[in-house]
């Protein structure tokens, strides 16, 4: 009793300066212990949790990885043999067989990887447990990359070059022509002519009815050999010999297709996934659960938070509320500054491509040039025919309005094909096809967006009464790419490339494609062209130009 009187006159005696003081130090060591204990409880969760939120998202990106890799084995091995024919055994094995094999062993070790890392992992007993779906996967990859290869080893009998199923049947081809063209058979070398374009046919299209009406031509040839008065015994015999080891190669040839036919028939496309959407669903269940804890755990701490705080509000309710109401004004501004970051990425993303923005974003990159240069890809230039003569005619808010629903609708074409708008000029629209990232179907895919570029002007023209028509011209060849100067940057390219592109369109006729000899060799094989000879281009002289006209087949 006596200590607490003297405590009060010891306070009593102190000065308002000293009070003050004491007050703030008392408030700065509420605050202190505030801090201290939103501290510990938020770092006790958050290596808890985070461990198990960053598995989850690793586990979605190695799938999706997975998944994006198999997608392209399944477009290598579907080039493979959709090109083995034209192109030869080995230029197919070496360019896509061969990719093939390495794509699949990068989705195998991806799988391993992600089995490793569960295993190892502190993640939760249900995540650990979806290795057993992962080898699922891993079994089912393999088997699919183990009747590929099989299939190539059939393909490798059929087509060999010199040595192949395929090269015995022209050789006994060659047999059977000379047989008749010695005895001198007219009638016999019609037939004959009819069963060697039907075998064409069938090789090109690997139709069962193609290799029927072979068979029946075959048939009508040996009756015509057993029938015909100008063979003699031994002349008929050599030409029916060679007539059966004919038949015989044909046969092996449709068994073979079967074969590959019944390797490549597979479902690995939906097995693999239905394993990717159970594990995909396993790892956003674990990430859920992480922050749904890590909420939960939060909440408690804000609960601690709110309790030190009230106390703090008693002793100096002034100050702790201006301390919530900065608190509060500085999580607002974070809130708006990452929405303004996430606006200004979007802006910036629509700008330019993903490469060269995250390049430009660099903390450490060196002021300068950005530019790539890239062996091989497609330019487009196209312009609107007519524009000129309906800008005259309308209203200059209208002719915008019409310009933003044509190049909209060319803007959506190049997403839907996987290609790279560079700019419009006026009434002038170029894409590129091959860059920023590499796609060895550049060429074509810039031509299915010409010939869709055409249908969708014949189109708006119909449902507006306007006359518009596109010229287009296209060129494949080497061209620097990216972005010069300090303001304003635009994705730009330059080189021949660009200029001849540019010439073909300028030199183009209304309403066509015109392509130069490059871009017709890389399509002609899979498209139809008109032959426009050699025409005069500015700065460059003669060309030959050619007019593409549709997808063959």
């Amino acid at each position: 009793m006596n200590l607490w009187k003297s405590l009060v006159i010891a306070r009593r005696r102190l000065s308002i300066i000293t009070k003050f003081i004491l007050a703030f130090v008392a408030l700065v060591l509420l605050i202190g212990i505030v801090a201290l204990t939103g501290f510990v409880a938020l770092n006790a969760v958050q290596s808890e949790t985070q461990y198990a939120i960053d598995t989850g998202i690793q586990m979605q990106r190695l799938v999706f990885e997975m998944d994006a890799q198999l997608r392209n084995a399944r477009r290598l091995e579907r080039d493979f043999f959709l090109l083995w024919p034209t192109m030869g055994f080995s230029q197919a094995n070496q360019e896509y067989a061969l990719e093939h094999t390495r794509t699949i062993e990068d989705v195998l070790d991806k799988s391993s990887r992600l089995q490793d890392g569960l295993k190892r992992s502190k993640a939760s007993r249900t995540l650990r447990q979806s290795t057993k779906e992962l080898q699922d996967y891993r079994e089912k990859v393999e088997r699919y990359s183990v009747n590929f290869h099989e299939a190539v080893g059939l393909v490798s009998d059929l087509g060999i070059e010199n040595v192949g199923v395929l090269a015995k049947l022209e050789q006994n081809s060659e047999n059977l022509r000379d047989s008749f063209q010695l005895v001198d058979a007219p009638e016999l070398m019609v037939s004959y002519l009819e069963m060697q374009s039907l075998e064409k046919e069938y090789l090109l299209t690997r139709q069962e009815s193609k290799m029927k009406l072979m068979s029946e031509a075959a048939k009508r040839l040996r009756n015509g050999v057993l029938n015909n008065s100008k063979l003699n015994a031994v002349d008929r015999d050599r030409s029916l010999k060679a007539l059966d080891a004919y038949e015989s190669v044909a046969q092996e040839i449709v068994q073979l297709n079967e074969k590959i036919l019944n390797k490549i028939r597979n479902n690995v496309d939906v097995d693999t996934a239905a394993v990717s959407e159970r594990l995909l669903r396993l790892a956003n269940v674990e990430v859920k659960q992480a922050r749904s804890s890590l909420d939960g755990k939060i909440q408690w701490a804000q609960v601690r938070l709110i309790t030190s705080a009230s106390v703090a509000f008693i002793l100096a309710g002034a100050v702790a509320k201006q301390f919530a109401s900065a608190l509060r004004a500085l999580a607002r501004e974070k809130a708006k500054l990452a929405q303004e970051q996430d606006k200004s990425e979007r802006l910036l993303l629509n700008i330019l491509p993903a490469p060269i923005a995250q390049e430009l974003k660099r903390e450490d990159r060196q002021e300068g040039t950005i530019a790539d240069s890239f062996a091989e890809v497609t330019v487009m230039f196209a312009d609107l025919v007519g524009f000129t003569e309906l800008a005259a005619q309308t209203d200059p808010i209208e002719l915008v309005e019409i310009l933003n629903v044509i190049f909209s609708e060319f803007d959506q074409l190049t997403e839907d094909y996987g290609l790279e708008k560079i700019k419009t000029i006026g009434d002038a629209y170029m894409v590129v096809g091959g860059l920023p990232d590499p796609n060895p179907n550049h060429a074509e895919a810039i031509a299915q967006m010409a010939l869709e570029m055409q249908a969708r002007i014949a189109e708006y023209c119909m449902d507006t009464g306007k006359t518009l028509s596109i010229r287009i011209g296209i060129n494949t060849g080497p061209v620097i790419a990216g972005i010069i100067g300090t303001k304003k940057f635009i994705y730009d390219l330059w080189g021949d490339t660009v200029n001849i592109a540019s010439r073909m369109e300028s030199h183009g006729i209304p309403g066509s494609i015109q392509v130069t000899e490059a871009t017709y060799q890389c399509l002609k094989s899979r498209y139809l062209f008109e032959d426009r000879g050699m025409i005069k281009v500015k700065g460059k002289g003669l060309m030959n130009g050619y007019l593409l006209l549709g997808r063959r087949g």
